[in-house]
């Protein structure tokens, strides 16, 4: 398969956990009945395990030279970054002149934290372990890349037991920490290192009816036939069994199978997964905005739908303003400060007997062609 053919249930699995993390923030503000199976917490195990599973799915197999890095490095960064620091500072601005009871109480104090990505007001917690992830992530494809030319397994060691590490000691970490959630995006990275194996080839009624059984047990579990106790919020994160089932699940739904194109394909997930960051990060402040606004009014999922629609046309209209050309802007920029072609100085002899070479350097637009000696 080609790295860069779209995978549009990759992009529908994404809409998904947005959505489950809005229905979530709902039910916590009781527009729906809340539920012991936390599915919000879910929907951002979801985006830590597919941002591993992606992570490993475009890059694992590529060498990670100088270029590679940093385009990958530019590439991860204009992702995140024009939405998230759109949202702080519009919240920093929000809090300390506006409304000192905003839900994103970005103040003086911890400004600098969240546009340094480790802070940890409302949803915004779960940015530090994903751009932490992106740093270990390097460390984990030059492990690949040794292993896989030089057979060469002492770095791969190294990697693998320092994330081993960190797993074994999660419940001691801060939540903000990656070491407290990378479990998640190892499943991600393995299931997608083992999905640049799988070829075209394989067959797709078979993943369909694995699929169906994934589906079938979630619907089991939503139901109550199947009784799951997840314990606490903490205890759920820290649980290695979620991790193997996110992972199963982002590997089967990365095949477009008839069932998962229908499921998972469709336009309002698609429209959801295309706006899915900033879906995550609005959705807090509209459910804050539209409960001011209800006064006291009391809320029920009637009242839920409108917010969710109007969430959804927000995200994408700070998807196609902000993230979008923000992205251009970003990746043009970093690929001018990191990748611009340098051009070599050319040694000339001197005409001039023991004056030594002169170094010519290529002329600048609108320039003559410059001469020094050294």
């Amino acid at each position: 398969m080609q790295q860069e053919q779209r995978i549009d249930s990759l992009t529908g699995i994404r809409g998904l956990a947005a959505l489950l993390v809005v229905y979530a923030h709902l039910a916590e503000e009781r527009f729906f009945t809340d539920t012991h199976l936390f599915p919000g917490e879910m929907g951002v195990m979801v985006f830590f395990t597919l941002s591993g599973f992606l992570m490993a799915f475009l890059y694992g197999e590529r060498d990670p030279n100088y270029p590679s890095v940093a385009r990958y490095a530019i590439s991860r960064f204009s992702r995140i970054a024009p939405a998230y620091l759109t949202v702080v500072l519009a919240s920093y601005l929000i809090y300390n002149l506006v409304d000192p009871q905003f839900v994103y109480a970005i103040s003086h104090d911890n400004l600098l934290r969240h546009l340094l990505f480790s802070g940890n007001v409302s949803a915004l917690w779960s940015i530090p372990p994903e751009v932490q992830f992106y740093v270990i992530f390097v460390g984990i494809w030059f492990a690949l890349r040794a292993f896989r030319t030089n057979s060469n397994v002492t770095l791969m060691v190294a990697v693998l037991g320092t994330i081993l590490m960190l797993i074994a000691y999660r419940a001691q970490l801060p939540g903000t920490f990656i070491g407290s959630k990378i479990h998640y995006f190892l499943a991600g990275v393995v299931f997608g290192l083992v999905r640049t194996r799988v070829g075209a080839s394989v067959n797709m009624t078979t993943l369909a009816v694995l699929q169906a059984g994934v589906i079938g047990l979630v619907l089991a579990v939503i139901l109550g036939i199947i009784d799951v106790d997840l314990g606490s919020k903490r205890e759920l994160y820290l649980t290695l069994e979620t991790a193997g089932f996110a992972g199963i699940f982002v590997f089967l739904f990365s095949f477009d199978t008839g069932l998962s194109k229908r499921l998972l394909g469709n336009r309002l997930m698609m429209l959801s997964g295309e706006c899915s960051f900033s879906m995550y990060l609005l959705n807090i402040p509209i459910i804050y905005a539209a409960l001011a606004v209800m006064g006291g009014l009391p809320p029920r999922p009637a009242l839920a739908l409108p917010i969710i629609a109007i969430t959804i046309a927000a995200a994408w209209t700070m998807y196609r303003l902000i993230e979008m050309p923000g992205n251009t802007l970003l990746r043009q920029l970093g690929t001018w400060l990191l990748l611009r072609p340098r051009s070599a100085p050319v040694v000339v002899p001197a005409a001039v007997e023991g004056a030594g070479p002169v170094l010519i350097q290529a002329p600048q637009v609108g320039q003559g062609v410059q001469v020094e000696r050294p």
